[in-house]
């Protein structure tokens, strides 16, 4: 673990492939931690979606950063006890940085053979980032399952082929209030009760 981190509980959530609902994920998580802790969401995409969403809220506090990330995050560790991270996949020196600081990555992808096809590169990366950070946790998240499909078994299988990550047991489908939260700058944690929040309270009870 780099030294100068020590206090934060640091989460990123990855993924190189775009669409997998990897922000829209990233800002669910941002206020389950903020009502568990003091909290900060670090956008480190380029189209800062997750620091547009904070910003139509007063309560989630979130900054951009495109580089520098260990250093910002040596200021921001004694002023937090969660730092979620939402960064591009890419092999890129913030992307590297975000997983040697890191106590958990979440690799959100959908059950396709396309986006599952990222994760031996995704794991390449996580081996590399073990060898400095040998107590990160690598999870995959099976996220915008269509609601009737029969990809999900083959997907679990071709999963459980990789040994540095862990599958998490809970599943996020494809539902409307998921868009709609992002839309109203919300987390479908705080919309009427539907299946998406069943399903984000499930994901924050086992990973959280």
């Amino acid at each position: 673990m780099y030294e100068g981190l020590l206090m934060a509980k640091i989460i990123c959530v990855a993924n190189r492939k775009g669409g997998v609902g990897k922000t829209t994920l990233a800002t669910n998580l941002a206020v389950a931690l903020n009502n568990m802790g003091i909290s900060i969401l670090i956008d480190a995409v380029e189209q800062q979606s997750a620091f547009k969403w904070a910003n139509q809220r007063d309560d989630i506090e979130c900054i951009f950063i495109h580089s520098d990330l260990l250093e910002k995050l040596e200021q921001l560790d004694k002023e937090y006890e969660y730092i979620l991270i939402d960064v591009a996949g890419r092999d890129s020196t913030i992307f590297r940085e975000a997983l040697l600081v890191s106590d958990t990555l979440i690799v959100p992808t959908q059950p396709s053979l396309l986006d599952l096809q990222v994760l031996d590169y995704m794991q390449e990366k996580v081996k590399t980032a073990k060898q400095t950070n040998e107590n990160l946790k690598a999870y995959v998240l099976i996220n915008r399952a269509a609601v009737r499909t029969t990809e999900l078994k083959d997907a679990i299988e071709f999963i459980a082929e990789f040994d540095q990550f862990k599958l998490l047991k809970t599943v996020l489908f494809e539902r409307k209030q998921f868009r709609d939260a992002i839309v109203e700058s919300k987390s479908v944690t705080e919309m009427n009760a539907s299946k998406a929040k069943d399903e984000l309270n499930q994901l924050i009870i086992e990973l959280l």
